[in-house]
C-alpha cells in the first residue's frame, strides 16, 4: 500500500512540475512594448509551424503560432542611406508588429496588427538606414496565423 501511495505522490509531483514548465507567453506580453528587450541582439520566442524564405528583394514569413521577438533581417552599413520597403502583414489572432531598429537602438514601428483593431496592414515606408547595424524584427504575443511579406525596393 505504501508503494501505491508513494507512486501516486510521485506522479502528482511530476504532473505539477510539468504544468509549471508549460508554454507560457507572459514573457512576450511583458516585452511587447519594452524597447529595451526588443533591441537586444538575442531573440526570444516560441514559434510553431513556421516557414521563412528570403529571395532577392523580398522576404516572407508564415507562422501558425508565435510569441516573442525574432530578427528577420540585419545589415551592417558603412554609410547611411534611404530605402523604401513595402510590408504586407496579417494575423488571425493576437498582437504583432514589425519594427526597425537603427544602430542607436532606436525602435520604429513599421506595421502593427491586432485581431481586435486591424488584422491586416499594407504599408509602404521610407526608412533612413544608419551607418552601422540595422535590423528588422517581428514582435508579438498570442499570435496565430501570421502572414508577412516584406519587399525591399
Amino acid at each position: 500500500m505504501k508503494k501505491v501511495i508513494a507512486s501516486v505522490f510521485i506522479c502528482l509531483i511530476m504532473c505539477f512540475a510539468v504544468s509549471l514548465t508549460g508554454c507560457d507567453n507572459e514573457f512576450a506580453k511583458k516585452e511587447y512594448g519594452d524597447n529595451e528587450k526588443i533591441v537586444q541582439l538575442d531573440d526570444r520566442n516560441a514559434m510553431y509551424y513556421s516557414h521563412f524564405k528570403t529571395e532577392e528583394g523580398k522576404l516572407t514569413l508564415t507562422v501558425k503560432k508565435f510569441d516573442g521577438r525574432e530578427t528577420l533581417w540585419k545589415k551592417n552599413l558603412d554609410e547611411s542611406t534611404e530605402t523604401e520597403i513595402r510590408i504586407e502583414l496579417s494575423i488571425a489572432k493576437g498582437n504583432v508588429k514589425v519594427v526597425y531598429i537603427d544602430c542607436y537602438n532606436d525602435v520604429t514601428v513599421l506595421a502593427e496588427c491586432s485581431h481586435d483593431i486591424s488584422n491586416e496592414q499594407n504599408v509602404t515606408k521610407t526608412i533612413s538606414l544608419t551607418n552601422g547595424l540595422n535590423r528588422l524584427k517581428i514582435v508579438g504575443y498570442d499570435c496565430e496565423d501570421i502572414d508577412l511579406k516584406i519587399f525591399f525596393q
